[in-house]
């Protein structure tokens, strides 16, 4: 089994035959010319070098084109993997590329660098987690609207194909009354949006409050994989949960759904407990089961290809409100509403998390 650093290294999606045996390309990019990406930062998965494989040339109409980077040794490794031109400035990137991919590993400065690329009116894409602070959030989306400018930041979670069946299977057995969705990695930042994001994308939204309880790991310096299982030479990793209460629906009692990551083998899924029955929704037999992937490269290809984001943005803005929440929630020790939130209030960051893709995805 390919590991998670491999994958982030190669960035591979494996497992599609069937979906590319057609070599039918999507009818609205028959007669296009073939976009250029441009990607902003290193990150933790690089999907922007997925549209270089020969297998998915009659598939696609997108390439990587231009890479731009803090630090120039990180620049000219990506330019050995596929990228074509390395820019001096995040403008001159923007001015370069068609679309753009913010996948920089300090989240905090995401508004910083998609400001000239909204500015520009061109489809990007920003990895997970979508930004560092609320206000940096709610000003990402304010700028999208003003210039009419495409915007997507999602979990591939939210993009599987089962997705349209779980929301048919609720419609048939609800109300629901709670959940369960888990993701086999334990990082806070990292992980905690591909289960909140999972369950909203299934169930819908409404989240009222967080509570968070568990093991918090933000500092990513001695965590490693051996593709099977996460582990820390230093301490043995426990479970993390975010515990989030809805708001009612119609007159129902609140869902209270158990968003769970930790480092145990299991595979991401989604149990929900519902009026007439419960039912185990599991997405991909392991961590890194390719086809987790594939939905967020075609996605992001129809992305760039029609300017069409595949979640609202008030989506975007609540699961990264309720992900906010949890953080606050683990330093002040209590249940946090999302409307209690401040502008200033964010998620946390280390330095460890840049030092670690440098570590793992470059070498």
């Amino acid at each position: 089994m390919e590991s998670r650093c491999e994958f982030l290294k190669t960035a591979t999606a494996g497992g599609i035959a069937g979906i590319i045996a057609s070599k039918t390309a999507p009818a609205y990019t028959a007669d296009m010319t073939l976009l250029k990406i441009g990607q902003l930062g290193l990150g933790g998965h690089n999907f922007a070098l997925q549209f270089n494989r020969d297998i998915y040339k009659d598939l696609i109409r997108c390439k990587p084109y231009a890479f731009w980077d803090d630090e120039h040794d990180v620049a000219e490794r990506f330019i050995q993997r596929g990228f074509k031109k390395i820019c001096a400035t995040p403008e001159e990137l923007v001015a370069e590329s068609d679309v753009v991919c913010i996948e920089h590993g300090d989240y905090r400065r995401s508004l910083e660098l998609a400001r000239p690329v909204l500015e520009a009116g061109k489809p990007v894409f920003i990895d997970r987690p979508f930004t560092a602070s609320i206000e940096s959030a709610e000003e990402i989306v304010r700028m999208a609207k003003h210039y009419n400018t495409p915007l997507m930041s999602c979990s591939s979670l939210e993009l599987q194909p089962e997705i349209p069946d779980i929301r048919r299977w609720v419609k048939e057995n609800g109300p629901v009354r709670s959940y369960m969705c888990y993701c086999p990695e334990p990082m806070f930042n990292w992980m905690f949006p591909h289960v909140i994001n999972f369950a909203h994308a299934a169930l819908g939204g409404g989240i009222e409050s967080a509570y968070f309880e568990g093991d918090y790991i933000v500092e990513m310096g001695d965590i490693k994989s051996d593709g099977k299982k996460w582990y820390d030479p230093s301490r043995p990793l426990g479970a993390a949960v975010s515990m989030l209460t809805y708001t009612s629906r119609n007159g129902e009692p609140p869902i209270i759904g158990i968003n769970h990551i930790g480092p145990g083998p299991g595979p991401y899924n989604l149990y929900i407990y519902a009026v007439k029955e419960s039912n185990n929704f599991i997405v991909g037999k392991h961590l890194d089961d390719p086809k987790i992937f594939l939905p967020m490269f075609l996605a992001l290809n129809d992305f760039f290809a029609t300017g069409i984001p595949p979640r609202p943005y008030e989506a975007i803005l609540e699961q990264h409100r309720a992900h906010v929440a949890t953080a606050v929630s683990q330093s002040r020790g209590r249940r946090v509403r999302l409307d209690e939130l401040s502008g200033e209030d964010s998620l946390p960051y280390s330095e460890s998390v840049r030092d670690w893709l440098k570590r793992f995805v470059l070498r």
